[in-house]
């Protein structure tokens, strides 16, 4: 056997070279490789570091093409069908595992392009070049030749191979009939697609149960922006300049988010900042988040006639009763057991005739030994989070003593700017320490009026128990009007917030947070109005991109346009995916 590359092996018949015949081996190491180039995000580069997806696609983009020509007659339904055929099938994609697939056919079904969230599958017989489209789909519907959608792809493009196919009694792709909702949809989404974009990348991916999966936020506007980029690119809209420039505005949305919608989770995993947490075990807390989350409590007779507190309680009640009759003691599940508790615990509920082994009690200085030993058995002693103090952060400072609380707010608020540390010369020396260490975060009110408030955004609240003048339409019930010349008012007043570093590199011009601000201001003379003085943040419960914008119409989300791993998020005003860190 001559070794290959010093000599080419010939048959020694005929003289002819021979191929080599793979072992099952080889084999299969060649058919992982192609899967390899044809699925995205498995490309290692020359670090051994996997490559993602969106690099992987942006390297080949500017050769990826559309079937669409600048002299077309295609209506502009046709033409975007075709182009996002074209994108979908001219492009190697990532697992479907990874969500990116999931992602987009959202979108589709958003705009009106499918009707149902397809099944994708090997296409029969591999054949290269053979893709689905309105003729290829086997379980298509009758009305399909009807259907505005895309022609056969060209084949010159075709770098993914999955067949997509309707769930069994559903149809694929809409009727061609212009009165049906799918067709509205992309007609209005082609009437203003940037729009349409910061619908679907704020309201919609909330009230779709998107944004709680965290890959998802960058998923989202990355696959958007390659989407427009491709219309634009290709020139699907060249015949209008109008229809151009929304684009690029469109475009510039999805890229804009690419930035914010990952940091609004970001955001809800670093606030409140430590300093927050300082402020908030030196006065206490000033907010009560089961009154904010809901501004308006059931009423007395709804209470009464639906149930509202006591359901839950007189069910638990009558189920302790019955047990404690039958001599059967109750453990709360925050209780931590010794071994010995343990063991009689598991006879009494096990029917075992085995040993349950005694494991013994830990050594001293374990948390769980000194909870027992002190007879305290609750998991506080373990699982509360150190909280640092004051004087932890600050230094040897007199701020717990000279200054208080004033107005406690619970509101959504839009960031109007990011001042970095520095020391105004107006300020006292507690501020002017505050001013070198933190920087300055102004935040104007995201809603302004009765007229701009919807289910999102909310009127402010100001707590009980604020000690500074408000204006009579915000005092809170039961409150004292406070008389001053000029009151805060939370539809008009700024309020300034102190954050560190490393919030402050997490924050952007325009974005919105929704929580619980506190002010802090001086005792005695020196004391501020609220927009002059600094305030800290107790709660945050939510926080937006600076493109929020909620959709015209409000509907269900129907179950087919949920992720398997997207679901069971209840629905609120809620609107931050505030994921734990």
């Amino acid at each position: 056997m001559i070794e290959a590359g010093e000599e080419v092996e010939v048959d020694g018949f005929a003289g002819l070279p021979t191929v080599k015949v793979l072992n099952e081996v080889e084999a299969s190491q060649k058919r992982k490789k192609s899967k390899k180039h044809r699925t995205a995000g498995r490309t290692m580069d020359p670090n051994g570091r996997l490559i993602p997806w969106w690099q992987e696609w942006e390297e080949g983009e500017v050769f990826r093409t559309t079937s669409i020509t600048s002299d077309s007659n295609m209506s502009y339904v046709d033409r975007v069908y075709q182009a996002a055929d074209d994108f979908r099938v001219g492009r190697p994609w990532p697992e479907i595992a990874l969500g990116v697939r999931v992602i987009w056919d959202h979108f589709r079904l958003y705009v009106g392009m499918l009707s149902s969230i397809p099944i994708y599958k090997k296409t029969k017989g591999s054949r290269k070049g053979q893709v689905d489209g309105p003729n290829n789909c086997d379980e298509a519907s009758d009305d399909e030749d009807d259907a505005p959608r895309a022609k056969q792809a060209n084949v010159a493009i075709v770098q993914d191979y999955l067949e997509q196919t309707s769930h069994p009694g559903k149809q694929f792709e809409p009727n061609a009939d212009g009165s049906t909702a799918e067709v509205q949809l992309l007609c209005a989404f082609i009437d203003d697609m940037e729009k349409t974009v910061k619908v679907f990348l704020s309201s919609h991916m909330r009230d779709s149960g998107l944004i709680w999966t965290e890959r998802n936020l960058l998923i989202a506007p990355t696959v958007l922006h390659f989407f427009l980029r491709f219309m634009l690119r290709n020139g699907v809209f060249a015949d209008s300049p109008e229809h151009v420039d929304n684009l690029r505005r469109a475009a510039a949305v999805a890229e804009l988010a690419r930035k914010e919608l990952p940091l609004t989770a970001i955001l809800g995993q670093i606030l409140p900042g430590k300093f927050d947490l300082a402020c908030k075990e030196c006065w206490g807390t000033k907010g009560n988040l089961s009154i904010q989350v809901c501004a308006t409590p059931p009423k007395v007779d709804d209470i009464q006639t639906y149930g509202y507190i006591s359901s839950r309680n007189l069910v638990n009640s009558a189920f302790e009763t019955e047990l404690e009759e039958h001599d059967v003691e109750v453990v709360p599940s925050d209780v931590v057991l010794d071994s010995i508790t343990a063991r009689q615990a598991l006879e009494d509920n096990l029917d075992t005739d085995d040993t349950i082994p005694v494991t013994n009690i830990p050594v001293a200085g374990d948390p769980w030994t000194a909870a027992i030993l002190a007879e305290e058995y609750t998991t506080s002693s373990w699982t509360d989070v150190p909280v640092p103090s004051l004087i932890e952060i600050l230094g040897p400072t007199v701020l717990p003593l000279t200054f208080s609380t004033g107005i406690v707010e619970f509101s959504t608020r839009r960031i109007r700017s990011i001042i970095p540390p520095g020391v105004n010369p107006t300020s006292s020396s507690v501020e002017e320490e505050l001013e070198r260490r933190f920087s300055r975060v102004v935040m104007d009110p995201w809603v302004h009026s009765e007229s701009e408030e919807t289910p999102d955004f909310q009127k402010p609240v100001i707590a009980p128990g604020s000690n500074e003048a408000v204006v009579a339409e915000f005092t809170p019930d039961g409150t004292e009007v406070i008389e001053a010349e000029d009151p805060y008012h939370p539809y008009n007043d700024e309020v300034t917030v102190l954050v560190d570093q490393t919030t402050m590199e997490k924050l952007g011009i325009g974005m919105g947070l929704c929580g619980t601000w506190v002010q802090i201001s001086h005792d005695g003379e020196l004391k501020k109005h609220p927009r002059e003085s600094y305030w800290y943040i107790e709660d945050l419960v939510a926080s937006f991109p600076s493109f929020y914008t909620e959709s015209d119409a409000t509907a269900e989300p129907d179950v087919d346009v949920l992720a398997s791993n997207d679901v069971g998020v209840p629905d609120s005003q809620m609107v931050t995916p505030v994921i734990p860190a």
